[in-house]
Parts: C-alpha cells; sequence; structure tokens
C-alpha cells in the first residue's frame, strides 16, 4: 500500500518520483543490508522502513541503516539521500521521534496513505 503511494505522496512535497522499488537487498563483507520500499530520481534517493506497527526502535533501526546505506549503495552516492518510516498502526511517540531525526513519517488513512509531517518539515539530509 506504500509504495504505489510514494509517487504522489513525495511529489506534493516537491519530490519528484521517477522509480520505486520494493524489498531491495544488497549484501557487502557478510552482511546484508534489506530496504523495505526505494524511491529515486535524479537528485534524491529516498528509503522508506515499512512496518505494521511502528516503534521507535523501528526509526533507531532505519537511522542505522541510513547510515549504513551509502556503503552498500554507492551508486546512489550523487544523490541526496533521505529515510520515511511508514507504520499502519505506530506506537505512542514513534512519529515525534522520527520527525525530530528528521524523517517522513507515512501512516495509513482511512483507504489511503499520507504524510503526516507538516508542509514545513525540512528532511535531514544523510
Amino acid at each position: 500500500m506504500v509504495a504505489p503511494a510514494c509517487e504522489t505522496l513525495f511529489l506534493n512535497r516537491q519530490i519528484p518520483v521517477h522509480q520505486v522499488s520494493q524489498r531491495v537487498r544488497k549484501g557487502l563483507d557478510g552482511k546484508t543490508l534489506e530496504i523495505d520500499v526505494l524511491v529515486t530520481n535524479e537528485n534524491h534517493v529516498l528509503v522508506v522502513e515499512v512496518k505494521s506497527s511502528l516503534s521507535v526502535d523501528d526509526v533507531k533501526e532505519l537511522i542505522k541503516n541510513l547510515t549504513e546505506f551509502r556503503q552498500f549503495f554507492p551508486e546512489y552516492n550523487h544523490k541526496q539521500l533521505y529515510g520515511a518510516v511508514a507504520g499502519i498502526e505506530i506506537e505512542e511517540g514513534a512519529d515525534k521521534y522520527a520527525y525530530r531525526q528528521g524523517l517522513f513519517v507515512l501512516a495509513q488513512r482511512g483507504e489511503n496513505v499520507a504524510i503526516l509531517n507538516d508542509t514545513d518539515f525540512q528532511p535531514k539530509t544523510w
């Protein structure tokens, strides 16, 4: 549900979407980095972590993955890297924590997915 919505959601935030890939895995030196949804365009790459129930620990795990992302995917080194978390349910405080860390926060709203960050939000570049 999240991947198909990414194109519209991020275009509304002035991030055009050229490609959306799901379940991207890459190995390096015996370790594996798995990305739930990878969104790219000419200038940006966005890593989206999708959970049925999003917790603060899930947000921390994404931040760890973002710090390692360029080692696993050097082909994106010339692009701005952003992060996003998505949850059907969001545990108390996880959304605020993610926002303060500079991540987009996506959540299910009825039959749709929405970005919860206000329009003044400036994502952190990793």
